[in-house]
């Protein structure tokens, strides 16, 4: 079995990357009653965001590696946050089929070789008419099965909502449909 690609919590967690990796314009999708998961939520960089605008909902962590989730339960004692339910898994199946209002999933399918299994995962935690953001990186290690394509990430969702694409990376919103 390949192993996820594990980035150092040193790496993440500093001010700089909270400055340049700054998508603040999605942060205002949130309302303060959703429930919110933050898939791939590292040291919670996103997830302590994400605990103040979901205030009166629950924001669910979860990552794949024990270190991050140590720091992140740290920064919840240590600013007392009520709202946030931490967990260590590399999948999603800790969460409840139609539970999620908003779903943050940032940069965790280019780390990972569960790309089906994952956005599988991500369509069933999200409720109907709930929004997913999903985005990768795009990484130029050839023949490496942790690799995603644009195309192929596109391919996963139905009709995804809006899309992009650059040199460095990709993204895109899903909304589950309602029926």
């Amino acid at each position: 079995m390949i192993e996820d690609r594990r980035i150092n919590p040193i790496l993440l967690d500093n001010f700089i990357i909270k400055y340049i990796d700054n998508p603040k314009s999605i942060f205002k999708l949130v309302k303060s009653n959703m429930n919110v998961l933050d898939h791939g939520s590292g040291p919670g960089n996103y997830t302590l965001i994400f605990s103040k605008l979901a205030k009166d909902g629950t924001v669910y962590a979860i990552d794949s590696d024990p270190k991050q989730v140590d720091i992140l339960n740290y920064k919840i004692k240590k600013y007392n946050i009520k709202n946030v339910k931490t967990f260590v898994s590399r999948d999603l199946s800790v969460i409840e089929d139609n539970s999620i209002d908003f779903l943050f999933s940032k940069d965790v399918l280019c780390c990972t070789t569960l790309h089906e299994e994952l956005v599988m995962d991500i369509k069933r935690v999200l409720r109907p008419g709930g929004i997913a953001y999903v985005s990768i990186k795009n990484n130029f290690i050839k023949n490496d099965p942790r690799n995603i394509s644009y195309k192929k990430l596109y391919s996963l969702f139905d009709n995804p909502k809006h899309k992009y694409n650059n040199l460095i990376g990709s993204w895109l919103f899903y909304r589950k449909p309602v029926i």
